[in-house]
């Protein structure tokens, strides 16, 4: 059931700079995760499910792989007269210039709010993986009476992400402090990014702070509005990653290859939608062995894969060992080599006899490389 009172916003380009070279040729959101989806894939997941029928995505650059990924919306229910999927420019007006926040990103974006009639928005950032029930979000931020509701989930805080947050509460859930050190040792509850705002008090919001010449939603806002707004937490039950590294991007991916994380991620209630590519199913050889890993449709597999993510198209030849891995689409790997503890990007190439250790070596193989 759609409803049309829920506005959705998602930032494709959230933390780019945080997965390092994987993020050079296209935006956080169509990062390849999990075999055979892309980071954009979960909130508009989220979105679709909570019953949102509208969804702008707030662009910034290299977003050409992010068109090609979703197109027209069609996955997701988006492909609609009214309503539907739209992809909001950085340059949204004559005097618009690169966003440095989210702030300044909604500011560029302001028009296209102001002009939807929806009661409430639902921002999300695009490097957070997880399946967050928008319809319990928002029913929560209506019994709180909250201005704003933003869900969490208890873990060790994300690292490197100057506005990454953490809170304290008050017995009803409300926010009372905002943390912002990201060098936490102990678990804390910190923030998803996704949260519910009504929509005329996020356009009052955005353009105060912007004459304020704040930039920052979560420093313009959180950080001072805990006491001036009702600001309330929502937990987020289940796995939850957000991409705060390359070394974090692949312990998310490895993390899916316990079954406990995959129920919870991938349950059939709100299922996780991606665009389909019809390609052929995977096809083993005589000798092949495959022990623990997700192995996406149009693989070729004739040699050994252990404990390893391996998206659309990959090829293992024979007598080959590949452990620990995570192999993006169309990588394909010689005859008789050992490929250990790497991240090979699309397209990518492993001649025959080849041995790599991502530990000792590279722990990533940029796109269309051969080795």
């Amino acid at each position: 059931m759609i409803t049309n009172r829920v506005l959705g916003i998602i930032f494709a380009n959230t933390h780019d700079a945080m997965l390092g070279e994987l993020t050079v040729q296209r935006s956080m959101s169509s990062v390849p995760f999990g075999g055979r989806y892309r980071l954009i894939d979960f909130p508009l997941s989220n979105l679709a499910n909570g019953g949102v029928g509208k969804v702008g995505i707030i662009t910034k650059s290299n977003y050409y792989s992010l068109m090609t990924h979703i197109g027209n919306g069609k996955p997701w229910d988006l492909d609609r007269k009214i309503g539907g999927l739209s992809i909001l420019p950085p340059y949204a007006s004559a005097d618009a210039q690169i966003y440095k926040g989210k702030l300044e990103a909604l500011f560029g974006i302001l028009e296209y709010l102001i002009e939807s009639t929806e009661d409430y928005v639902v921002l999300c950032d695009a490097d957070v993986v997880a399946n967050i029930n928008i319809k319990t979000l928002l029913k929560h931020h209506k019994e709180s009476l909250a201005d704003i509701t933003i869900a969490y989930t208890k873990g060790k805080k994300p690292q490197g992400q100057r506005d990454s947050m953490s809170f304290s509460f008050d017995e009803k859930g409300r926010i009372t402090e905002v943390n912002f050190d990201d060098n936490l040792e102990d678990d804390c509850n910190y923030s998803l990014d996704t949260m519910v705002i009504g929509r005329e008090f996020l356009i009052g919001i955005v353009t105060n702070e912007m004459r304020k010449g704040n930039v920052s939603l979560s420093h313009g806002i959180f950080a001072e509005g805990c006491e001036k707004f009702a600001i309330y937490g929502f937990k987020h039950e289940g796995f939850a990653a957000v991409m705060d590294g390359i070394k974090g991007y692949y312990d998310a991916n490895i993390s899916l290859l316990d079954a406990q994380v995959r129920k919870e991620l991938f349950n059939t209630e709100n299922p996780i939608y991606t665009k389909s590519r019809g390609d052929m199913p995977v096809r083993y050889g005589i000798d092949a062995q495959v022990k623990n890993s997700l192995v996406a449709d149009g693989c070729i597999i004739e040699g050994s894969v252990k404990n390893s993510i391996l998206f659309r198209g990959v090829k293992v030849g024979k007598g080959t060992v590949v452990e620990n891995c995570i192999l993006m689409e169309s990588t394909e790997v010689g005859r008789d080599c050992k490929v250990l503890n790497l991240i090979t990007d699309r397209n990518v190439t492993i001649s025959d006899n080849k041995n790599v250790d991502g530990k000792a070596d590279k722990y990533y193989i940029k796109m269309k490389e051969k080795i």
